[in-house]
């Protein structure tokens, strides 16, 4: 779909990904809110809402003629949310939206691409899926995915089956194979990769899609764990894996474990997540019973690598925000996960830095 064709070893070069506008964007929806705009109330009203396809480059240039009338504060909060709302906003599916029927995630589909994507038009989006975990928690017998299979394939289908011919980036099933040592010690493994051999399966169909599924994080799974799962759900039936989703760890140390996976599975390509690791993990003092990272809305965190698809990493295909940043995880004193928190999206802002890792020199912006 681009006007030149970017090779074989990274088809997401010179992509211009999907950057959401005010209505339904976290950052620039909140920018909105802050100059006393309120998105939900209908055109025509007092306050002026904005239709699907209002862009941010548009919003931006309004923001900036209303800049000095505003206060000190509100006006650096601003700048802080732009550093957010200027890059591309990863968009998601999950087994809720829309009551989590296989019609309610068709409507879903229908929506984004025919709506809310319309804010950016010609752009790629960047879309997650959420199917699993959700649903069967971390630790799940046979049995229970067994019984949960049937309405599962019917969710995947509806969202190739909206996706159709148009061009998206998939990052499958966060938290997939990161968060899968239980599953593995129970002898669920098995199941577990059936479903996740499904989806990969189902969107390797899509004619203009470029899908990875998740590959875990570099302070959880050795690569030779993570290779033998990924080789077994069918990775070369698709362009890689992604790491760091739902962690924080320096981007070096993703791309380097990254790479050891990448020799055991033919030479599959990956993408980082760089959403909240501009100082990488905050660690916890018991790794063995708390877990490496402090991922309970951890203090002190910045925004990371800027979104790019020139790594200069052979098997990098590209630094991404594969969540928006300042969503909350849900604990350490946050609001519900997965709500967008604006004073913790602005903290990230404030600290931002391309840094890639402790040992490389600070590079705020």
């Amino acid at each position: 779909m681009l006007a030149t064709a970017p090779g074989a070893s990274n088809p997401l070069r010179g992509a211009s990904f999907f950057v959401d506008g005010p209505t339904h964007g976290a950052a620039a929806g909140e920018i909105a809110r802050l100059l006393g705009i309120d998105t939900t109330v209908p055109i025509g009203s007092f306050l002026p809402a904005f239709p699907d396809d209002e862009s941010w480059a548009t919003f931006k240039n309004y923001v900036s003629g209303r800049l000095p009338q505003q206060s000190p504060g509100v006006a650096n909060n601003i700048r802080l949310l732009e550093k957010i709302a200027d890059e591309p906003e990863a968009q998601r599916f999950a087994s809720g939206d829309e009551g989590g029927s296989p019609a309610g995630i068709a409507d879903f589909a229908r929506k984004l691409f025919c709506h809310n994507f319309t804010a950016d038009p010609g752009t790629i989006p960047i879309i997650t899926t959420y199917f699993l975990h959700p649903v069967l928690g971390g630790c799940p017998t046979t049995s229970q995915i067994d019984a949960y299979m049937p309405l599962f394939k019917q969710r995947i289908n509806a969202v190739v089956a909206g996706t159709g011919n148009r061009p998206a980036v998939y990052l499958l099933e966060l938290d997939g194979v990161g968060s899968s040592g239980c599953i593995s010690k129970i002898g669920s493994m098995p199941a577990w990769e059936a479903a996740l051999r499904y989806e990969v399966d189902q969107f390797a169909t899509l004619p203009h899609a470029i899908v990875y599924v998740e590959g875990g994080y570099s302070d959880a799974n050795t690569p030779g764990y993570t290779a033998r799962i990924l080789n077994a759900i069918g990775i070369r039936r698709i362009q890689g894996f992604f790491t760091n989703d739902t962690h924080l760890n320096w981007t070096i140390n993703e791309i380097r474990w990254g790479d050891k996976v990448s020799k055991l599975t033919h030479g599959a390509h990956f993408v980082v997540n760089t959403a909240q690791n501009g100082n990488g993990p905050l660690l916890n003092p018991h790794p063995s019973s708390q877990g490496v990272e402090d991922l309970c809305n951890p203090p002190g965190r910045a925004l990371g690598p800027k979104p790019t698809t020139d790594t200069g990493f052979a098997h990098v295909d590209a630094l991404l925000w594969t969540h928006v940043p300042g969503n909350s995880s849900g604990c350490g004193g946050g609001p519900p996960a997965g709500i967008f928190w604006p004073a913790r999206a602005e903290a990230l802002a404030a600290h931002a830095n391309n840094r890639l890792g402790p040992k490389y020199p600070s590079d705020p912006y």
